[in-house]
């Protein structure tokens, strides 16, 4: 095994992270890894051998977008099975609060969750973001405020419960 297809295989579960994060379905979220992962193999002469997380990250945004646009045009799949919710995503072990982040952050528009994502859970910096996205760092910057302060709004209060006085 080549050191590069070492590389890309120590990347899959930041990948899978930022899969899940895009498209909010466990299932969606390994179709996009394996598209991308498929495209990075096919692709492998055309990376110029700079910084391969952010190649691939960037293979898996472009990929989503391509999706997003694909999706706004057919009618969406309802499978006859359906569950009202993911079992990947449910964990006993997660507190009422990591619940309400993880549905204020699934209610982020698409551009602002992948730069929150990007910079706040996978540690890139502004202008890798902005590399990766393609867009300039002032509209990382815009997008990374914009979705703190639409977290901050829908967590403020959510998590105060408050108690009657017994006298």
């Amino acid at each position: 095994m080549s050191r590069q297809s070492q590389a890309m295989l120590d990347l899959i579960p930041q990948l899978r992270r930022y899969a899940r994060s895009l498209t909010r379905s466990s299932h969606d979220a390994e179709d996009l890894l394996q598209d991308c992962l498929t495209n990075a193999v096919e692709n492998e002469a055309s990376w110029r051998g700079t910084n391969l997380r952010a190649w691939m990250t960037r293979i898996m945004t472009n990929l989503n977008y391509n999706n997003l646009r694909k999706n706004r045009r057919t009618p969406p799949h309802v499978p006859i099975n359906t569950t009202d919710s993911d079992p990947g995503l449910q964990s006993p072990n997660l507190t009422v609060e990591h619940y309400a982040f993880r549905e204020a952050v699934e209610k982020l528009p698409t551009d602002q969750r992948s730069v929150l994502m990007l910079v706040a859970i996978e540690g890139y910096s502004y202008g890798e973001t902005a590399e990766i996205l393609d867009i300039p760092v002032g509209t990382v910057m815009s997008r990374l405020s914009r979705a703190r302060h639409f977290l901050a709004k829908q967590l403020s209060g959510n998590n105060i419960v408050e108690l009657r006085s017994s006298r």
